[in-house]
């Protein structure tokens, strides 16, 4: 029997923060703060819209492009929102931005193709990019500078077999929204050496100082930008599996073959449930956003006032990425030991940067709620307490 199998597989890791979870099953009273899933549930007028839908029919593979109504609502959606003349040739519809990450990089990458990308940053970015045969080059940030990327340090890392330059703000992990004048800088980056750069958008509607920019907005680069959104984080969809690119008609007209080959089409009663929720009441959604501005603030105030511990004032998202005096030497074994002596879920830093950048850091999501998030940072606070002691 030929055991061999694909190189682009056999390499990859699996998921930390899957492992975490499933380390954390053998123990009782567990608070996570591991994985980023909102813990509220999908509103019910979603559901019972989705619901309604396929009772109509809407049960029946959906146009590889995606659904025609969801389709309309979105480009109106995203024309309003960022002033860009977006038409139907610009849009895919995506099972998730999971599944739009994956598909931009088999469409730009070529064999030993490299993606230059701010760290930290996701760390499933490296599966993304090493499926396609390609590979993720983290550039190094500094927690003192906010983990804001230089132009010198990107420029640094480009090299002949660089494709694309790959941006997610606001970020996870680190919670960071870019400001107008890194995002204009990497804009100017991109174009000064020809790149195209793909935008993970997906925590755009959770920010909580000023507003989150797209660099596509940027001078030359609505033709080489491809921008990656979800219905995920936004709208408490993650288990509907829908998302969504938006990017010039040259990647699009041919990134649609990877989807088409891929899943076919979206799941079309799931594609019917973001439609609902982007037509919808705003109402639950902005309620969401506010309960990750009270998380985030509540946890970063607890933690800048440990012993060891430094944690960025947060601008986005619902994760924070401090550092952590005794995580310093191992990361996953600190994590590890705080799972064994207080039943909290946090996520080792090493995944999401090189060492110079993450050393000393673990990610923590703020996916409970005020109580229970209060009761993790007692705890957190004890076992650093007690670790020093």
């Amino acid at each position: 029997m030929n055991t061999t199998l694909s190189s682009h597989v056999t390499p990859l890791r699996f998921s930390v923060i899957r492992s975490m979870l499933e380390r954390a099953s053998a123990y009782h009273d567990v608070i996570s703060l591991s994985i980023g899933e909102p813990d509220f549930d999908t509103p019910d007028f979603v559901c019972e819209a989705a619901m309604k839908d396929a009772e109509r029919g809407f049960t029946h593979y959906a146009a590889s492009r995606g659904d025609r109504d969801l389709r309309a609502a979105l480009l109106a959606a995203e024309r309003a929102k960022s002033g860009l003349p977006w038409e139907q040739e610009h849009l895919l519809i995506t099972s998730g931005a999971m599944h739009g990450l994956l598909a931009v990089m088999r469409t730009l990458l070529d064999e030993g193709d490299e993606v230059l990308c701010p760290a930290p940053c996701f760390s499933d970015y490296q599966g993304h990019c090493a499926l396609a045969g390609g590979k993720l080059v983290q550039v190094a940030t500094r927690f003192e500078d906010g983990f804001l990327p230089t132009r010198e340090a990107m420029e640094a890392a480009l090299t002949p077999k660089t494709r694309a330059l790959l941006v997610n703000s606001p970020c996870n992990p680190s919670g960071v929204v870019f400001d107008a004048a890194t995002l204009d800088m990497l804009a100017d980056v991109a174009e000064s050496h020809d790149q195209v750069v793909i935008s993970d958008d997906v925590c755009d509607s959770s920010v909580f100082k000023g507003r989150a920019e797209s660099i596509d907005k940027r001078p030359g680069m609505f033709e080489r930008t491809v921008v990656l959104n979800s219905f995920s984080k936004a709208f408490a969809m993650t288990g509907w599996r829908v998302g969504y690119a938006l990017g010039p008609a040259w990647i699009m007209n041919e990134m649609i073959k990877v989807l088409s080959y891929s899943v076919a089409s979206t799941g079309t009663p799931n594609q019917r449930a973001a439609l609902a929720a982007l037509n919808g009441p705003r109402e639950e959604f902005d309620a969401f956003r506010d309960a990750y501005r009270r998380r985030t603030k509540l946890a970063a105030e607890r933690l800048n006032a440990m012993p060891g511990v430094r944690c960025l004032e947060p601008a986005g998202t619902f994760y924070l990425f401090p550092h952590i005096d005794a995580a310093e030497d191992d990361s996953l074994a600190f994590a590890l030991d705080l799972l064994d002596k207080e039943q909290v879920i946090v996520v080792p830093g090493f995944p999401f940067g090189p060492e110079e950048t993450v050393k000393g850091c673990v990610r923590l999501a703020c996916t409970v709620n005020e109580e229970k998030l209060a009761e993790a940072m007692d705890r957190l606070e004890r076992y650093l307490k007690e670790k020093k002691s």
